[in-house]
């Protein structure tokens, strides 16, 4: 069966996906805040990230590696800093509400700095990041995860994808970079054997060295995120020094340090898929611009400095994007022809509906 992907109405799912956390038992509030994050991030054009990731979701949530009625808890705070025990709860509330803990201290204080432990997956970074920036601030937000990335010239995954977001106010939009530190996240491999696409070269490698290009090859892929296997994906860079493999996985202990290390968590090497005592630690740091200058000046000198790099001689054919451009261009595409999911994770998002007891058709017309 050809998986086909075709175009959703962005509200429509919206609301949908709001009555399915409802029928999880999280409030009508949080229920909102976490359907918002997953429409924004496909609307933004990361279907890794977006609805796709409701049947992970689905699944820690049914195995308590996700506990619905946890709040986050502040455990150290200084005036510029915080470790919050999220106590396993859904990574989209732990996050907004570390972030809005950081801006918070930011704009009293010129900085604010949090780090949080016993979290879950949270979606993508720079969601977390873009706050900031909406609110006039610097933005950076990351995550450890499950081991995914081989270490350079290592046979076996050891650290996790640990994405980097980053967000500036610049005009027309906000710069927004977010990048996983392997050369691609998990969630894309993901995407890409649901739609039966093979791999470009150098992002997956078996025994630290041997490209895996092929899609179904569903004996040596079922062994990612396996402890101790020998199938992993690449550092950013690849896996060799010569392409800079070492410096994305040297960006990976970076990511470590700001999320694990510093809230004292667990790292990437002890996170695994079914532990519910164990889980994923992430960071949220917020600058206001004011602590160096004129706020607004600063931004008006990146955002021309950003528009000169638009401008510039481009190969032909081609077009120079900077970080955040093609975001917008999607999420404008998005608001007026909706949004890209393919039928795989529209029978996944039906089936979470129908156990618990969520009309659907409605909002898939």
């Amino acid at each position: 069966m050809i998986n086909v992907i075709k175009k959703y109405d962005s509200e429509k799912m919206l609301q949908l996906v709001v009555k399915i956390y409802k029928a999880y038992g999280f409030s009508s509030a949080d229920s909102k805040k976490i359907a918002h994050t997953l429409i924004y991030t496909d609307m933004h054009g990361i279907e890794s990230h977006g609805v796709q990731r409701m049947t992970m979701y689905d699944k820690f949530i049914q195995n308590g590696k996700i506990k619905i009625n946890s709040t986050p808890e502040i455990v150290k705070e200084t005036t510029v800093s915080a470790v919050i025990d999220a106590h396993f709860g859904i990574g989209q509330l732990n996050g907004i509400y570390s972030m809005n803990l950081a801006i918070k201290k930011a704009k009293e204080h010129g900085v604010g700095i949090v780090t949080t432990k016993k979290s879950s997956h949270y979606g993508i970074a720079g969601f977390y990041a873009n706050m900031a920036a909406e609110q006039g601030l610097i933005g950076m937000s990351s995550t450890n995860s499950r081991p995914g990335m081989v270490p350079t010239n290592s046979t076996q995954p050891f650290v996790g994808t640990n994405p980097i977001g980053f967000a500036m106010p610049a005009q027309p939009h906000n710069f927004i970079l977010d990048f996983a530190t392997t050369t691609v996240p998990q969630g894309k491999i993901e995407v890409y054997r649901k739609l039966g696409k093979d791999f470009p070269e150098f992002w997956v490698a078996k025994d630290g060295i041997d490209p895996i290009y092929d899609h179904t090859n569903d004996q040596d892929l079922d062994l990612l995120r396996v402890p101790k296997s020998n199938v992993g994906l690449t550092p950013l860079g690849g896996v060799s020094e010569l392409t800079g493999g070492h410096k994305g996985f040297g960006l990976g202990i970076i990511v470590e340090i700001f999320t694990s290390i510093l809230s004292q968590g667990d790292i990437s090497s002890e996170i695994d898929g079914s532990n519910p005592e164990v889980g994923p630690c992430q960071s949220f740091i917020a600058i206001d611009p004011d602590i160096f200058g004129n706020k607004e000046a600063i931004i008006a000198r990146f955002s021309d400095y950003l528009q000169e790099i638009r401008e510039l001689p481009a190969v032909a054919g081609r077009t120079i994007y900077v970080h955040g451009d093609k975001e917008q261009l999607s999420y404008l595409d998005a608001k007026e022809n909706g949004i890209n999911i393919d039928d795989v994770t529209i029978s996944e998002i039906k089936s979470i509906a129908t156990r618990l007891g969520v009309a659907f058709n409605e909002y898939l017309s």
